[in-house]
């Protein structure tokens, strides 16, 4: 049975998943924001998308948020952790009793900070909201062309429910569109699962003065993680493991999880998995440190999984070490700055009651 969609957030992902759920034969509504600089004018005027060289025509794109959301069955948010509460504000005045949002993109307990929008704006609406560890998709869009390119699907992309004990209904109805999502215990569980907070912050800062040299010329995965850098790497992912098995979720290497996730080959060390992984060497970036790469997987995704160390009496010191070197490259302070369980509404919860926590909504 063909669902309702709407996809919010007209990036590479976006517009990839636009296209990919039209070949799959749901009725697919692209939303760009009126604020987007994005030149997405040939799929305005004609509706069509060129998908791996095949043209694939959705059904309808808009820049009006009512006209998005009305009568969906499911809306998709591809947007990066930064835009979730904004975009809840502009989303929660048309939400019907019903509907399921889903946040396609890298985990930070994302649906728990929907939700908390959500309730103080329409908070007896019926409406389920979920998110996968990480982007279903990688892809590219070139909008000369109008091209999106999906260059993989991740396999194995851990999905949850805020509160989880809607998960499996939400999967029920999502599995219809995408068969790789897999149950998590909860989206602490996913958040802790994005890839981006180990890959992207420590790599990139030290390699800040061949970014600030080399700009747009810069290839992370294949150049800047090299035997010396992917140590810290290594020694955050360690971090990241110690938490997982507190909270009594899997704890899987970075390398077993993106060889599970098809992100990855299987080689001898994990430098050359970056290096040479067939999805990610070739991608360009960052080209400055003020990239999401550094701004949102720090504030977003390394302080938070500080915080729920901080919560599970788990010691984060390469963590807090990365967190604060950005800071100082940036004149930010990313601890103040960042997303915690406090600023979450979480307070004085051990590694239990965090678990507790995500199965009702205690949002307010």
């Amino acid at each position: 049975m063909a669902l309702k969609i709407s996809i919010f957030g007209a990036g590479n992902g976006g517009i990839t998943a636009a296209a990919d759920m039209t070949e799959k034969g749901h009725e697919v509504t692209l939303h760009q924001s009126k604020n987007s600089q994005r030149d997405l004018s040939s799929i305005a005027e004609t509706g069509v998308i060129n998908f791996n060289g095949k043209p694939v025509r959705i059904h309808k794109f808009t820049r009006e948020v009512e006209e998005a959301v009305r009568g969906k069955d499911v809306i998709v948010l591809t947007i990066p952790a930064i835009a979730v509460e904004p975009i809840a504000e502009k989303l929660a005045p048309y939400l019907e009793d019903g509907q399921y949002v889903f946040i396609n993109s890298a985990s930070a307990m994302n649906s728990l900070r929907f939700k908390r929008v959500l309730n103080n704006m329409k908070r007896d609406i019926d409406v389920k909201v979920g998110e996968t560890m990480s982007l279903t998709y990688a892809s590219r869009y070139d909008q000369e062309t109008n091209e999106a390119t999906l260059i993989s699907y991740n396999e194995h992309n851990l999905f949850a429910a805020y509160p989880s004990r809607f998960t499996e209904e939400m999967l029920e109805v999502l599995g219809r569109m995408y068969d790789h999502l897999k149950p998590a215990k909860n989206i602490i569980e996913t958040t802790l699962n994005n890839g981006n907070p180990e890959s992207h912050p420590g790599p990139s800062i030290l390699n800040a003065g061949r970014i600030d040299y080399a700009g747009d010329d810069f290839y992370l995965y294949k150049e800047g993680i090299t035997e010396h850098t992917v140590n810290v790497i290594h020694k955050i992912d360690a971090e990241r493991q110690q938490i997982c098995r507190m909270l009594d979720f899997e704890a899987m290497s970075k390398s077993e999880r993106s060889v599970r996730s098809g992100y990855f080959e299987k080689r001898e060390s994990l430098r050359e998995q970056y290096n040479h992984s067939p999805v990610l060497a070739d991608i360009k970036g960052p080209g400055d440190l003020e990239n999401r790469y550094v701004t949102e997987d720090v504030s977003n995704g390394l302080v938070l999984w500080a915080s729920i160390g901080d919560a599970c009496g788990v010691e984060t010191p390469v963590m807090d070490a990365v967190i604060t070197l950005a800071g100082v490259l940036l004149g930010r302070d990313y601890f103040s700055e960042g997303v915690t369980l406090r600023k979450l509404g979480i307070e004085e919860a051990d590694a239990a009651r965090l678990n507790a926590l995500m199965e009702y909504d205690h949002t307010k």
